[in-house]
């Protein structure tokens, strides 16, 4: 009897994780016996692979209603792990530490934004989304009257903040895969997207939602493994939530006062959680909180899971789920960022020059051992004593203070087991984790672009009669272009990723929340009216973000850049914060020409019941 595979989901977690825990102590004993480490990384990174492969052979399908929803047939403890394991993506994995580490405060911004935006989309999307019959964002706004033009501009939007997001994370394999396991990053991006392509072209979101199902656990496992050695190594106290306040925070606090009353160092130049490094000021702070709340809230790659339900309350379970899964890793991530700037503090600060052949050889293994460098002393990488001493530009006698010291604050959260003395294999598991991160991520992305090419542009544009066999060919077929399309960008045409973050988030709150919003929760609004809010706050956005980053003459960095201020509010618009401005501006023209819609036909009514 068929039985369909997202109901053995127990079965195929215990299966992978014990296939994880055999390569782990496996690679122990590589290492043991003196085996190359390379062997045991490119082992631990075959295990990504084969889970991909493992999870496209148990999810295949040649059936579309399967290959889209699933036939509904998930659990929501299960889909819950599906929608953490896509928010856990390069941004909360590898970098939001370093945020923590380098910007303080501005750090909660997406911490607390990812939350609220878990929470928003349970609550307001979770049910409406499981009870309709749609398969995409556009069909589902457009299920009364079928606008064309709605259905092509949520389209457009949907494709393009994928798109960007899609960007951002592929970006970062090819960086990972070249530093931490010596593969090629042109050769370790197509090794990514083959592996995410085999998988969605044999199951979709069934294969996908195994894959994150998975991947969730060893998440879990990679990235709490470290920390709370590091937290049982610094503090005695193994939960790090709990222990890096006064394990960690208050130990530093004391060093800063220390050396603040000595002169040792500048209030500007000590590490303060709660600084605000890049300045912000409090409406730019509340304009990207609302901005990745609502963005995330609306993130097609994310709502797609509630497909996979039997019931709305179902639905919302797996929101709730998604939350607390999300929450276990978040929460813990302040703590990497404390305990590394511990470590950094009592093994760095206040040593002489002419200790560091001695005593700083760790840092030195560290910074050799990666491409980029991690730690920085005197604004150099420091690959050796001599160099440090050669950028220092002072005698042997001279003590290291906290202006001299820098660290890479994008690669804290993968050498931070490095940097704490723990085994390479520790590292390994990072990389590993980030990896998945990544990919459990740019599969959903993916998949809800090919979803939405087939769905809302072949079938509900071109060939609206088109059989559900030829859906799940094309379907399959854009997968491939995607895959392709992106993988050349980003080997190839080098683009700036913090800004296409910043700029999908903006683009998902100014168009997607909205009409998502007003469709749902606004009776009697028009499709008419959903369109020109949608389309003119689309078009307002990309506008604004395009000359933002690129000028007048389309050359970024040239000097042109527009830059938007408000008076007595805020001396300059941050390209996140622009999606609430695009945000209002749709709620304002739908609401305004629905209104207009409403009485202009209330006056052809009466004019037809006026007797003659």
């Amino acid at each position: 009897m068929y039985k369909p595979p997202l109901k053995s989901s127990l079965s195929l977690l215990l299966m992978y994780l014990a296939s994880f825990f055999l390569c782990i102590t496996f690679g122990t004993l590589l290492i043991q016996i003196g085996t190359p480490e390379n062997y045991v990384n490119l082992l631990m990174f075959a295990l990504i692979i084969g889970g991909y492969f493992f999870s496209g052979f148990f999810g295949k399908t040649m059936l579309l209603p399967i290959f889209q929803t699933a036939q509904r047939t998930g659990a929501p403890f299960y889909v819950g792990q599906s929608i953490a394991a896509g928010l856990i993506s390069s941004g909360v994995y590898i970098l939001l530490a370093g945020d923590f580490y380098q910007n303080g405060t501005d750090a909660l911004t997406i911490f607390s934004g990812l939350i609220l935006g878990v929470s928003l989309m349970t609550l307001l999307f979770a049910a409406p989304i499981n009870r309709s019959n749609n398969t995409t964002l556009a069909s589902l706004l457009t299920q009364e009257n079928n606008s064309k033009l709605l259905r092509l501009i949520t389209t457009v939007t949907v494709v393009i903040a994928s798109l960007l997001l899609l960007y951002v994370q592929l970006s970062a394999i090819g960086h990972i895969t070249e530093t931490y396991f010596n593969i090629a990053s042109e050769i370790g991006v197509l090794l990514a997207v083959f592996s995410i392509g085999i998988c969605l072209i044999m199951g979709g979101i069934q294969s996908l939602t195994i894959i994150r199902i998975l991947a969730y656990p060893i998440l879990l496992v990679t990235f709490l493994t470290p920390i709370i050695w590091i937290a049982y190594k610094l503090t005695g106290n193994p939960i790090p939530q709990l222990s890096f306040g006064a394990g960690a925070l208050q130990a530093i606090t004391e060093i800063n006062q220390e050396m603040l009353s000595t002169g040792f160092a500048q209030k500007e130049d000590i590490f303060q959680i709660t600084s605000d490094g890049l300045n912000y000021d409090f409406s730019n702070h509340f304009a990207a909180l609302i901005c990745i709340a609502f963005g995330t809230a609306s993130m097609p790659h994310l709502l797609q899971h509630f497909r996979t339900l039997p019931k709305a309350r179902d639905a919302r379970k797996a929101g709730v789920w998604g939350l607390g899964f999300l929450l276990i890793i978040l929460t813990t991530i302040p703590a990497v960022a404390a305990f590394v700037k511990l470590d950094i503090y009592t093994a760095l600060l206040g040593f002489q020059l002419s200790d560091l052949a001695q005593e700083a050889q760790w840092v030195f293994a560290l910074n050799n051992n990666n491409n980029n460098g991690i730690i920085k002393i005197c604004g150099a990488v420091a690959y050796n004593a001599a160099d440090v001493i050669a950028a220092c530009g002072q005698s042997t006698d001279y003590f290291l203070s906290t202006k001299d010291i820098t660290l890479n604050a994008d690669m804290l959260t993968l050498t931070s087991g490095a940097m704490n003395g723990l085994p390479d294999l520790i590292t390994t598991m990072l990389a590993i984790g980030g990896l998945l991160a990544i990919w459990t991520t740019a599969d959903g992305l993916i998949f809800v672009i090919a979803n939405t090419m087939t769905e809302d542009i072949y079938r509900g544009i071109l060939r609206p009669k088109s059989p559900m066999g030829t859906r799940l060919f094309m379907t399959r077929v854009f997968i491939t272009l995607i895959i392709g399309v992106c993988s050349y960008l980003v080997l190839y045409h080098p683009f700036d990723t913090k800004f296409a973050f910043a700029a999908c988030f903006a683009i998902s709150t100014a168009t997607l929340f909205p009409v998502l919003t007003c469709k749902l929760y606004i009776k009697k609004v028009s499709d008419k009216a959903l369109s020109w809010g949608s389309l003119i706050s689309l078009a307002l956005t990309v506008a604004t973000l395009f000359l933002s980053h690129f000028g007048y003459d389309f050359i970024a960095q040239s000097g042109d850049e527009l830059s938007l201020y408000i008076p007595n509010v805020t001396a300059k618009i941050q390209p996140l914060s622009i999606g609430l401005i695009g945000m209002i501006i749709s709620f304002i023209v739908t609401i305004t020409i629905s209104k207009a819609i409403e009485i202009s036909t209330l006056k052809s009514k009466a004019k037809v019941d006026v007797p003659a």
